[in-house]
This record gives C-alpha cells, sequence and structure tokens, in this order.
C-alpha cells in the first residue's frame, strides 16, 4: 500500500461521512457548553457602594439592584437585607416567564433561555436631588452570552411585569421599551460604569445610540421619569467573557481537547506510516518537503526580514483583531462584513463575517432589499479589492494552518508527497463541501454544526458554545494541516467562492515567461498545488481561482523577476535571485557538514 493512499483515502471516506452526518449534527456532541442556564447558580448578595464601583454607579440613580457574573454563579447585588428580602425574581423560559425561587435558583431549570430580571416594590425618594420625592419603581436585568446570537431575536419580558426593560439587539444596540413599546425621542439618565452619569436620548427606534460595547459589557443603568413624576430605573448586565479569568479558560477546554485529540491522531499516522515503511524500505527515504531547488531543497532556508515575514504580522495582527477586536475598540461594525471564517457566535469580534449568511442562503427572503444590497454590495467589494489575498493573509483558519505546518517542519517530520494526484483527490472533497456549505440550509441543517471555525473564534474569546461535530472535522483539519500545508484551504467552500471571482480582483499574480525556466520551485511551494503557475508559457497574468497570494512561488522562485505580485497593476513584491540564494547561505554550509560528515562515517567504516 502506497503512503500518499494512506492518507489521502481516509481523507475522502471522513468527507463522505461527514456529509452524512451532517443531518444528525445536534444529536453527535463533541463536547457540549450547554445553550441553556442548567449549569449556572443564582444568589442574593447585599453590597455597599464601597465594596463594588459599578454598585455605586448605580446607587446614584437609587437602585442599588444589579446582577453580577462569577464563572458560573449569577449574583443579584442588593443594596440592604430589606431589599434582599423583598426582591422578586423572574426567568425567561420557553413556557413564558417563570417566577424563581430558592430551589430553582440553586438548580437552574434547562428551559430558562437565559435572562432575568429582578424588581422590587415601589419606593418613595429623592432620586434626582431636586428636594422633592418621587415614586421608583426598580428593576435589574442581565442576559446571558448565548442569547446574543448572530441575529438574535432580542428576550422581552412582559411590559406588565415591569414597565420598563432594556433589551440589547444585534451585539451592538442598546434600546429602551416602555410599556412593549419602543421609547422613542425621549430624554433619559444613562449610567455607567466606566463614563458615570449622562444624560441621552433615544431615537425613533428607542435606540441609544453611540454606546461603547465596554460601557455594555460593564454594566448599565437607565432611568426614566414621567411627566407625572414616577421614575422607573433598570440596570443591565450581559454575561461578560473577561479575558485569562477561569471562565476563559473554561471556554477553551473543547480547543485544548481537540488539540489533545489530534496530536494523539498525528501520532498515530506516524506509527502507520512507520509501519508501511518497515514493509516497505523504498518507502524510508529522507524526503522532507522540498523548500526550494536541488540538494539544499530539503532544508529550510534562513531569510532576511522581508515580505513573508510582514505576512506572518499580518496574520497574527488579523488574528487578534478579528476575534477580540470589539471587546478592545469598544466597537463591532455590523455593516462591513467579510468572506471570512471568522465565527459570527463571537459577540467581541470587530465586523461582521459574510460566511453565516452565504451557509444560510434562505435567510435572504427574510431580509429587506436595503439589506441584501448591503450584503452583496459588501461582497463584491472585497471580492475586487482583497479576493483571495483574504486567505492568504487574513483567516484566522490560514494562521492556524500555518502554525501547524511550521511545527511539523520545527520537528522536521515529513509531510505527505505532493502530486497531481494527491490534489485532484481533493477536489471532490472541495465540490462536496461547497454542496454542504451552499445547501444544507433548504434542508433544515446548520453548516455552522460542521465548520470546524466554530472551535476557534468563539472559544478563543471566551464563549461557551457547543461544538457539535465541528470539533471532530477540525481535528481532521489540524492532522491533515500537520502532513500537507493549507490543507483545509484547499477544500474550503468559502475560498472557493471568493476564488470564482479572481478576474476581478485586484490582487494578481503576474509572471515573466521569458525569464522563467520551468524549474518547477514555484509548483513545489505552492500549498494549493497550482501547476499552471509554471507551465504557463504565453500569459503574464497567472492568478487562478485557488491562489491564496500567500507568496510562497515567489518567496521560492530563483529567477529575477519571473514571478511578482502586484496590486492595481502595481508590482510591490518579485522574485529575486539575490535574495533567494542569501537565503540560502546558510543552509549551504549546513548542508556540506553534513556531507562531509556522512562522507567521513562511510570511510571509517
Amino acid at each position: 500500500m502506497k503512503l500518499k493512499k494512506l492518507f489521502t483515502l481516509p481523507i475522502i471516506i471522513t468527507c463522505i461521512v461527514f456529509a452524512v452526518l451532517s443531518f444528525f449534527a445536534y444529536n453527535i456532541v463533541f463536547f457540549n457548553f450547554s445553550t441553556d442556564a442548567s449549569g449556572y447558580t443564582m444568589t442574593t448578595a447585599v453590597n455597599t457602594q464601597d465594596e463594588n464601583i459599578q454598585q455605586e454607579s448605580i446607587q446614584a440613580a437609587s437602585t442599588g439592584l444589579s446582577f453580577t457574573y462569577d464563572n458560573n454563579q449569577i449574583i443579584l447585588n442588593t443594596a440592604n437585607n430589606q431589599d434582599a428580602a423583598n426582591v422578586k425574581v423572574y426567568a425567561l423560559s420557553i413556557n413564558g416567564v417563570t417566577e424563581m425561587t430558592p430551589q430553582n435558583m440553586a438548580v437552574m431549570n434547562p428551559d430558562y433561555l437565559g435572562s432575568f430580571i429582578a424588581t422590587l416594590p415601589e419606593q418613595t425618594t429623592d432620586i434626582d436631588g431636586d428636594g422633592m420625592s418621587k415614586t421608583v419603581y426598580a428593576a435589574a436585568k442581565t442576559d446571558m452570552a448565548f442569547t446574543q446570537g448572530y441575529q438574535p431575536t432580542a428576550p422581552t419580558f412582559d411590559h406588565e411585569l415591569f414597565p420598563l426593560e432594556i433589551i440589547f439587539t444585534d451585539r451592538t444596540t442598546i434600546s429602551v421599551l416602555f410599556n412593549g413599546e419602543p421609547l422613542a425621542n425621549q430624554t433619559l439618565t444613562l449610567t455607567s460604569q466606566r463614563s458615570g452619569a449622562n444624560q441621552v436620548t433615544t431615537n425613533a427606534e428607542g435606540a441609544i445610540e453611540g454606546l461603547s460595547l465596554l460601557d455594555i459589557r460593564n454594566g448599565i443603568a437607565v432611568t426614566y421619569v414621567e411627566d407625572d413624576g414616577n421614575a422607573y430605573v433598570m440596570s443591565y448586565q450581559v454575561e461578560d467573557n473577561t479575558l485569562l479569568s477561569t471562565r476563559y479558560l473554561s471556554a477553551l477546554t473543547p480547543f485544548f481537547i481537540i488539540i489533545a485529540l489530534s496530536i494523539i491522531g498525528i501520532l498515530l499516522c506516524l506509527w502507520l506510516r512507520k509501519r508501511v515503511v518497515e514493509k516497505d524500505p523504498v518507502m524510508g527515504r529522507f524526503s522532507d518537503e522540498r523548500m526550494g531547488l536541488g540538494p539544499m531543497g530539503t532544508m529550510k532556508s534562513q531569510r532576511k526580514f522581508g515580505f513573508m515575514a510582514i505576512r506572518w504580522i499580518i496574520m497574527i495582527v488579523s488574528f487578534f483583531t478579528l476575534i477580540y477586536g470589539g471587546k478592545l475598540l469598544g466597537q463591532w461594525y455590523s455593516n462591513i462584513a467579510i468572506p471570512i471564517f471568522a465565527c459570527p457566535i463571537n459577540q467581541d469580534q470587530l465586523i461582521a463575517s459574510s460566511c453565516y449568511t452565504l451557509a444560510h442562503l434562505n435567510l435572504l427572503v427574510s431580509m429587506n432589499w436595503q439589506e441584501i444590497a448591503i450584503f452583496f454590495g459588501s461582497l463584491l467589494i472585497s471580492l475586487v479589492v482583497l479576493g483571495r489575498f483574504i486567505c492568504g493573509f487574513l483567516c484566522p483558519m490560514g494562521l492556524i494552518q500555518d502554525i501547524t505546518h511550521e511545527s511539523r517542519q520545527g520537528l522536521k517530520i515529513e509531510g505527505l508527497s505532493l502530486t497531481e494526484k494527491l490534489y485532484s483527490r481533493l477536489k471532490p472533497i472541495k465540490w462536496t463541501m461547497l454542496l454542504l456549505f451552499l445547501g444544507l440550509c433548504f434542508v433544515g441543517v446548520n453548516f455552522c454544526d460542521i465548520c470546524p471555525a466554530i472551535t476557534v473564534s468563539p472559544a478563543f474569546a471566551g464563549f461557551k458554545v457547543s461544538v457539535y461535530l465541528s470539533g471532530f472535522f477540525m481535528i481532521v483539519v489540524i492532522i491533515g494541516s500537520f502532513f500537507k500545508r493549507r490543507f483545509f484551504c484547499n477544500i474550503c467552500p468559502l475560498g472557493y467562492l471568493m476564488g470564482l471571482g479572481h478576474k476581478i480582483s485586484l490582487f494578481r499574480i503576474k509572471k515573466d515567461c521569458q525569464a522563467c525556466t520551468e524549474c518547477g520551485a514555484c509548483y513545489e511551494a505552492c500549498p494549493m498545488g497550482i501547476k499552471t503557475i509554471y507551465t504557463e508559457r504565453e500569459k503574464n497574468d497567472v492568478t487562478t481561482a485557488d491562489c491564496i497570494m500567500c507568496g510562497e512561488c515567489i518567496d521560492k522562485c530563483p529567477e529575477n523577476k519571473a514571478l511578482a505580485m502586484s496590486f492595481c497593476g502595481v508590482k510591490f513584491y518579485q522574485a529575486s535571485r539575490k535574495t533567494f540564494m542569501s537565503g540560502h547561505k546558510k543552509t549551504e554550509k549546513k548542508l556540506k557538514r553534513l556531507i562531509k560528515k556522512r562522507d567521513k562515517n562511510e570511510s571509517d567504516q
């Protein structure tokens, strides 16, 4: 049995299995983080102004009532013991609004939808310091993290329970309802931990504009005073994900398990290969993935800071920006969407992702024409301006695959033999993935349940999610990427859809056919197996649908200006013989020492 069959056949079989099992993804749980309130507990605590900064800001609004989180414990903070005895807590459940008791607070009902509200009896107090007492109605509300999906339905309670209510929609917008209707064009007092108390005015939809996500994450309170003197105060806290906390590390648990199982899978593959080598000594020859030309190619070149280093910097910055940008900058730009696997379950990413809508085309019928125009307009702009440059420089999945590949090279482990037959066997998998990506939504199945990206972005941002079948798929991606660089990019459905617009993209790969010697170094270096890049002898534009603009072909080309990358027709990165040779000087010296040592050992024998 040949080595390449040993690896490619299981990959094809695995893909077929995924295609079948995707229809039952909800029942295939790799690691389950509940998307309900089970596993959480709720307690009541009495806090003073000096003990809690957030309580101090809310005390200024005369509520003394708020929710906070401590890992999997929800804490209802009250100003005094009397409030703690009189407070009533309600949960939003699949059966409607349920009043909570000490019993069901200690053991959360799985029917709870993750939204809770606490109310106090009316009080008479001088809320604004004008010397006049007002009747004050105080309440607190909290929404757990999983209630804020990509396009969530805002969790709302019955307005007869408490007239004033804060709702958090689309992960960006705070709106205020009064008696079940938007509180439009009204002046309110907004109190936040970060900014203190300020007068704000709602818009025609009842939304408070210009509010930072950092204010929302840290807790806010809204005070509305009616003309008759009645005052309504509600504090609001969404479940936050503090980086490097115990809760954050627990959210990473699925990813740690995936890494551990991937390592086991890699070791198993290496053991199987060793068994094959023992039976067929010809397979045991040393054939590390070639990085350049000639005998030096078995060694990794030593390059100075240049284009490839810049690409790594951009990938790392993009990874952290896409995952943590909203948390760090306090803004989420929902109107900006690029076709990239940056999972929308992550509520702290900086921009939106086109992948969700493309994988849920049935949602288009529920969107108005302006939203449809914005979606396709932003998609077209992304294809023209960036194209598959996104894959090579911006995609978080690309960085993970490159790190996996570099780990194998650092360990000096032989990868897969990159042949045309290998790439031909990956094509059916790519078409299958594309079919699943575009078609599952029409049969009532969610592609997100098998998408490996769901185990990356949300987990790294600290969001607890159920990974289902996608956890298994991520293991296959990591193992495949270890032995074959950018394995997932070769079968990525979103990447292929972007590649269809390669003829209009402003990023291009140019070739000087006269300078090319057809050495094949570019083909060997290309992680996508694009053969035409060195066989083309007439056209100077060799950009294809599969090209991810990683620049590896240019980096490994030994001929001056034979290959170049351009933007808007301007070449900004070209092949250089001097750069190529300088990168291999240390490698050449090391190789000579190894050859000399080998010859000496042979002579001694």
